[in-house]
């Protein structure tokens, strides 16, 4: 049986590859955050660099992850993937 971290990296490796972002710790003056980099979309030609994305929550039930300028209701009942 799988051990939580590989359980856990199963699911980023997944999600990452099927979506075609990347995850990084922030840089270049951005510290302390979770930015992200789409992979499959040039997004600096649309004017829009990597973002920040925020995790919260304080266990499984009330888990949430958040983006500036998406509406999570809307993007988890039309998943877009």
């Amino acid at each position: 049986m799988p051990s939580r971290k590989e359980q856990i990296h199963a699911a980023l490796y997944n999600a990452a590859v099927d979506a075609g972002f990347m995850l990084y710790a922030g840089h270049n003056g951005v510290q302390n955050k979770v930015m992200v980099k789409d992979l499959i979309k040039d997004t600096y030609n649309d004017g829009i660099a990597d973002f920040e994305v925020t995790f919260t929550g304080n266990d499984i039930s009330d888990m949430d992850v958040h983006i500036d300028g998406v509406d999570n209701s809307k993007q988890i009942s039309n998943s877009l993937i």
